[in-house]
């Protein structure tokens, strides 16, 4: 039987070598002490449902820019005003929830660790149909034309009817021994779906009908135990225009065509977090909590910031210019985009933040696993110049 490994148990296997034989975990770093250069407007906080905190669930927010949609464990889904936090509908599916909402085409998605996908209205919350899908669910769903695309943990990806549920299509990947207890979401580019598999590939497939663009490994197991041999895909895989990005747990990060497949560049990196790609520049937390920001052109090193080491870092998220990543403790912190130092840090929750925050407009919001949902927003002077556009990085 599959064993899925829990992402905590990276930092208990970084042993040292104590007196007498003994061995000792390494603890998360503490947080370094610096002095704030941007200040962060608390805007507004919410709780939606009852949390989940220790299970590490695919439950993180998404918007349609006006609205902010959240999920809990106890099976609450919630519609939120982006710009105060008011509750606009909240309804109660009565399934444990762990994956979503994922929005798309005026449809909200989400699905349960006992195998239902659902699919409700997002103006109203109002349930459209559910439907088994045969297995727990941690990757957040994804809505394109007519379709709900689905990653499951035993392997498939799947697409469902948004009209009736009606299953579509399947692909099916081999499953190794041992895998991370993760998330990889599929996402929607146009007629075509994106998604990475516990075996270590990435994939895209025809968004009608399943039918294979392109298949490519950027793991590969190696190794004389199981440990030594898992590969995964970080749980971020991002495409911007014609490029994939996504990045693999004991692997590389690489950068794809969408329409071919064909591999513009590959460095050596280890993640189970993710990335966030911007115009210019890719940025990537690594297996050990160190953010990195290369080049979009060739993968080049620009900075690490490795204050981070071990606390459960989530992905980077682009906000203005900083980029933000949450850890194991509901601290949000902000690097400066040029070198990555410490620009500032907010605390939203005493409970972990595992899903990476996204950005509504000129707010950042995020989810921690307590069910809080909090958004915020970098102040600007009045007399403070206009934000720089992105300019291509110089050869």
């Amino acid at each position: 039987m599959r064993a899925a490994a829990p992402v905590a148990w990276l930092a208990a296997a970084l042993l040292v070598s104590g007196c007498g034989g003994k061995t000792t975990v390494e603890p998360p770093a503490e947080l370094v002490e610096f002095e704030p250069t941007i200040e962060i407007d608390d805007l507004w906080s919410a709780r939606v449902g009852r949390g989940a905190e220790g299970l590490r669930l695919g439950l993180e927010p998404s918007s349609d820019g006006m609205r902010v949609y959240a999920a809990a464990r106890d099976g609450t889904v919630a519609a939120l005003d982006a710009e105060t936090g008011r509750n606009l509908w909240s309804i109660d599916t009565d399934v444990p929830l762990s994956a979503g909402p994922a929005y798309g085409e005026g449809l909200l998605a989400v699905a349960s660790s006992s195998g239902q996908l659902l699919l409700l209205d997002a103006e109203t919350g109002q349930e459209r149909w559910r439907r088994p899908v045969g297995s727990e669910v941690l990757a957040p769903p994804a809505i394109g034309r007519n379709v709900v695309a689905l990653r499951s943990v035993d392997g498939r990806l799947r697409g469902f009817s948004t009209a009736n549920g009606t299953e579509l299509w399947s692909v099916e990947q081999s499953l190794p021994a041992l895998t991370l207890r993760g998330h990889t979401a599929a996402h929607v580019a146009g007629q075509l779906v994106v998604t990475g598999f516990d075996n270590g590939r990435i994939g895209a497939y025809q968004l009608a009908s399943g039918e294979p663009v392109w298949e490519l490994p950027i793991a590969t197991p190696t190794g004389r135990n199981e440990l030594d041999r898992l590969v995964d895909i970080g749980a971020n895989i991002q495409i911007v225009g014609n490029d994939v990005y996504a990045v693999g747990y004991q692997g590389r990060a690489v950068s794809v065509d969408l329409n071919t497949g064909l591999v513009l560049w590959e460095r050596e990196m280890s993640s189970f977090a993710g990335l966030d790609v911007d115009l210019t520049r890719v940025y990537v937390t690594d297996d050990i909590g160190a953010v990195h920001a290369v080049t979009r052109r060739d993968g080049a090193s620009i900075w690490s910031q490795e204050a981070l080491r071990l606390r459960d870092v989530t992905a980077p998220t682009r906000f203005g210019q900083a980029v933000v990543v949450g850890d194991l403790e509901g601290y949000l912190h902000w690097l400066d985009l040029d070198d990555g130092e410490f620009l500032a840090r907010e605390r939203v929750s005493s409970a972990r933040i595992s899903s990476a925050p996204i950005v509504v407009g000129d707010k950042l919001v995020v989810q921690s696993d307590d069910g809080r949902v909090s958004a915020f927003q970098t102040v600007v002077e009045e007399d403070e110049a206009e934000e720089p556009e992105d300019v291509e990085e110089p050869g």
